[in-house]
């Protein structure tokens, strides 16, 4: 059997230029393993795995990360003063994360050998592409529920370090002291207001007692 005749061709992809978020929405929404990243034209760019979203060294899921910084307040109210490894982590992009050494299958291909990609190669799904690179479909594990590879052979993922992953873990450093400063600040001022709240307690019960 071919890859032609098993591969799904209504496609979903996203643009180098979609933000995290929206590319975890459509892994989320579509319950994809993983989603090709494709220009305007269909050519085929890279593809994201919901495993590039962990960084190298931080091991932080970027999404829930990138969420995260949005929604602290003290990251909104003074933007202008983060750092540019925080604010590139903010702006980044399916571009940012995506694999470029991507595992492709052609329409003619055998499904032994797809089935062979999936067990060494660790990808899930596989994009097939004609000879000029553009989409003409992708094949997933699933497809192959009646076939399987009798080498299930182990392979790690191979792929050159990722500028986003060191910009992750400085961003995270950043906020982090930031984070622990504020708090600190916090705690401090709570310390100060309970401290005034008590004095005044104290003045109010010795001027009690002299006028009784």
């Amino acid at each position: 059997m071919k890859v032609k005749e098993l591969m799904t061709t209504k496609v979903i992809t996203v643009r180098p230029t979609a933000t995290i978020e929206q590319v975890a929405d459509v892994l989320h929404t579509y319950r994809f393993t993983g989603v090709p990243v494709a220009d305007e034209k269909g050519r085929l760019l890279g593809v994201i795995m919901e495993r590039d979203f962990i960084t190298a060294d931080s091991k932080l899921y970027l999404p829930t990360y990138i969420k995260m910084l949005k929604d602290l307040d003290f990251v909104q109210n003074d933007k202008k003063h983060l750092s540019s490894e925080v604010q590139s982590i903010m702006k980044a992009t399916a571009a940012d994360v995506m694999n470029s050494n991507i595992v492709t299958a052609a329409p003619d291909d055998t499904m032994e050998h797809v089935a062979e990609l999936f067990a060494t190669k660790r990808v899930n799904p596989i994009p097939v592409v004609d000879d000029n690179f553009h989409i003409a479909g992708v094949i997933s594990r699933s497809d192959l529920i009646k076939l399987y590879s009798p080498k299930n052979i182990e392979a790690k993922r191979e792929a050159p370090p990722r500028i986003l992953d060191m910009t992750a873990e400085k961003s995270y450093t950043e906020i982090d002291k930031n984070f622990a400063f504020v708090s600190k600040i916090r705690a401090s001022i709570w310390f100060l207001i309970s401290m005034a709240f008590l004095v005044i307690g104290f003045i109010l019960g010795v001027l009690w007692v002299i006028d009784y």
